[in-house]
């Protein structure tokens, strides 16, 4: 568990700094940057905290109950009730991220059909062939983006 020192530190000094962070996060340019600066800033258990956090968020609007969420992220029904708590009385931040990662999930589903459309309506390719097998790689790839979406 994460410890934060018990010695108070001034409000206008504590809400300066935050407001620091957030300026210092909006400012970096792309995921590559996002990704070091959040692995340079939390430790391993700490970003895998954030992440199950989110996830959490994510299945309880995908109306998961809290068995099926302790089940397959391994987490406390204090920490999903925690989570569940925010979604309903916070100040919407996890509501707004949960909002656009389903609006991306839905973006890939519906290229992913139109892609399976197309799979399905491109002639049959001859045995061994290179079509062949960029079809094969295609359908492939296809089937495991999908299963990978069904576990969101």
């Amino acid at each position: 568990m994460t410890k934060v020192s018990k010695r108070i530190l001034n409000k206008t000094l504590e809400n300066y700094i935050f407001e620091l962070f957030i300026q210092t996060i909006a400012n970096l340019k792309d995921k590559n940057e996002i990704q070091n600066f959040i692995k340079d800033l939390l430790s391993p258990p700490e970003q895998i905290m954030l992440v199950k956090r989110l996830a959490i968020a994510i299945l309880l609007q995908k109306g998961y109950t809290y068995t099926q969420i302790d089940n397959t992220l391994k987490v406390s029904r204090t920490t999903i009730m925690n989570v569940s708590y925010w979604l309903k009385h916070g100040n919407s931040g996890y509501n707004k991220a949960v909002e656009k990662v389903m609006q991306n999930v839905r973006k890939e589903e519906f290229f992913d059909a139109i892609e399976e459309i197309l799979l399905q309506l491109t002639p049959p390719k001859r045995l061994d062939s290179y079509a062949y097998e960029q079809k094969q790689k295609a359908g492939k790839a296809l089937f495991k983006r999908k299963a990978k979406r069904a576990l969101l």
